[in-house]
């Protein structure tokens, strides 16, 4: 056998040594406990909003009795007219957008996020 086919087959004795220790264990660890977890959203409610406003308006007034349409004195009336927009109150609110998990393996703690309380977190350990 050639120096490079006793490599290769090194190396393949190598890889199927190394597999045959590898592997991994599926586990459920119970849940420690769960922290809620908020988030801040600023709500819009619309509203409307109206005040008065004193207008005039022009009138005109035909004085002349005459075939010859003149124009007379122009009066100016007072209106009351009522304008409206729309206005956004807003506030802030919190709201529960899921639960931090907690568990532990040996010395390790760690979580998983989820929209609800979970009592064990299913993981998959490698060696």
């Amino acid at each position: 056998m050639n120096k490079r086919g006793t490599v290769m087959l090194l190396a393949s004795l190598a890889l199927g040594v190394a597999s045959l220790n590898a592997g991994s264990i599926k586990c459920d660890f119970p849940v420690l406990k769960s922290e809620p977890i908020y988030k801040t959203v600023i709500k819009k409610i619309p509203r409307k909003e109206c005040w008065d406003e004193e207008q005039k308006s022009k009138v005109d007034y035909n004085l002349s009795k005459t075939s010859e349409s003149t124009q007379g004195v122009v009066v100016c009336k007072k209106c009351i007219v009522t304008k409206c927009k729309v206005v956004y109150d807003e506030y802030k609110e919190k709201v529960l957008v899921g639960y931090k998990n907690y568990a532990k393996c040996g010395c390790n703690t760690f979580y998983k996020v989820s929209d609800k309380k979970l009592k064990s977190i299913k993981t998959t350990i490698n060696f």
